[in-house]
């Protein structure tokens, strides 16, 4: 997300000053000539949020969206424009789910697939994820219970943070994918993988007449290449996991 405008001088009652978490500030009572919340704000800027390819929202757009005439009223309700982003990304996390009293590996798969269906739906707060701390309700209870189920394994701090940071690497990791891949597709006019075939072939055609990469244009000529990959979200999630398994093993 990327708000262009810089938000007005207001009390330290009515923001969250530069760099600080939101969490730590009541929102703003709603005023009697504004229908604004800080849950109606943030529900606007999701749905503004998924609409973008590339998951980046205004201050004035999301402003528009909510019949506001001016930006500036936003900022008394979430406080900055990191704090719009810190209840955006948590609102996410509290999609992903970690399964309880069945293992640490049932419990880190569960996070993984349901991390999974989160990013499929909001390709965006991938890369959210890794520029805002997660420290938001959300947050604290996916990680509370991811590491509660890790705990009995007897690892050190950080090694038992290291098996969900892997599992989410995992999950984020594959958003950004989606999120350049989706980003991509809407820059070009290219929406379909047949499109895309279609646009490479007279490129991939000359690469294989001048002969100086047989193997990639052999692969490139096989139809098969078009079918799904078989390394699916899913199966590359059970590899990290038997990874995981393997170490506590040794």
């Amino acid at each position: 997300m990327t708000p262009s405008e810089t938000p007005p001088e207001t009390s330290s009652a009515d923001r969250t000053p530069a760099g600080g978490l939101v969490w730590f500030d009541e929102p703003a009572p709603p005023r009697a000539t504004e229908q604004l919340s800080r849950e109606r704000i943030v529900a606007a800027a999701l749905d503004l949020a998924d609409r973008e390819p590339t998951g980046e929202i205004t201050m004035r757009a999301l402003a528009a969206r909510l019949g506001v005439r001016s930006p500036m009223a936003l900022y008394r309700y979430v406080g900055s424009k990191d704090g719009l982003a810190d209840l955006m990304a948590d609102e996410i996390y509290g999609l992903i789910r970690v399964r309880r009293g069945e293992g640490w590996r049932a419990a880190l798969d569960e996070l993984g697939r349901t991390g999974w269906q989160a990013v499929q739906q909001h390709p965006w707060f991938a890369r959210l994820a890794f520029s805002r701390p997660p420290l938001g309700p959300h947050a604290l209870r996916l990680y509370d219970d991811a590491l509660a189920e890790l705990e009995p394994l007897g690892l050190d701090a950080a090694a038992r943070m290291g098996f969900v940071n892997t599992v989410l690497g995992h999950v984020l990791g594959s958003g950004l994918a989606l999120l350049e891949e989706r980003a991509m597709r809407a820059r070009v006019g290219l929406p379909s993988d047949r499109d895309l075939d279609k646009a490479a072939a007279p490129y991939l055609e000359r690469i294989a007449a001048q002969g100086g990469h047989p193997h990639f244009s052999r692969w490139a000529a096989d139809p098969a290449r078009l079918a799904p990959a078989p390394q699916s979200f899913e199966r590359v999630l059970g590899w990290l996991l038997d990874g995981l398994a393997t170490q506590l093993a040794e």
